[in-house]
């Protein structure tokens, strides 16, 4: 009587701790997993808040070559941040050739740089900022030019001369 006595506690506490272990394996996954979709939100409420416009594109040349001045205009709901500039890419193309140019604040080939109309370090809404984009190859027209956004958003124009 006694043996069976032990031997049910044992099972009983044993099963506690199995109970226990499952409950917290599953309570750090479902942590997780709750985690993952909040960022999974923010970043499509980011994307969703974020948009840019090209709105005009001319080929201008100088004593350093020939360069693209892009205006483009944040006609999204948020502003957006001089680091997230700074890790945009602007692609350049045209029949024969693609170009990715990366943002510098120097000139200098395939590289490009801009200047805000309201100079507080972050491209508002409703601002347009003025883009140089300095490339080495000579682009035939009609030339695309794209703007990617680090979280995906993009604008395209087609400069036609």
């Amino acid at each position: 009587m006694a043996s069976e006595s032990v031997g049910t506690a044992i099972i009983v506490i044993a099963g506690v701790i199995l109970a226990a272990m499952v409950s917290a394996a599953l309570f750090s996954q479902v942590s997780l997993m709750d985690s993952s979709m909040r960022l999974a939100v923010r970043s499509a409420q980011n994307r969703l808040e974020t948009s840019i416009s090209i709105v005009l594109v001319s080929l201008n040349t100088s004593s350093t070559g020939r360069y693209f001045v892009v205006y483009a205009k944040n006609t999204g709901s948020r502003a957006i941040s001089s680091s997230e500039l700074t890790q945009t890419d602007i692609y350049l193309t045209d029949a024969q050739h693609t170009v990715l140019t990366t943002y510098s604040s120097s000139e200098g080939y395939d590289k490009w740089s801009y200047v805000e109309t309201l100079p507080n370090g972050v491209w508002d809404v409703g601002e347009t900022l003025v883009i140089k984009v300095y490339n080495s190859t000579s682009f035939s027209i009609p030339t695309t030019v794209v703007i990617v956004l680090p979280n995906g958003v993009r604008a395209e124009y087609v400069y036609s001369g």
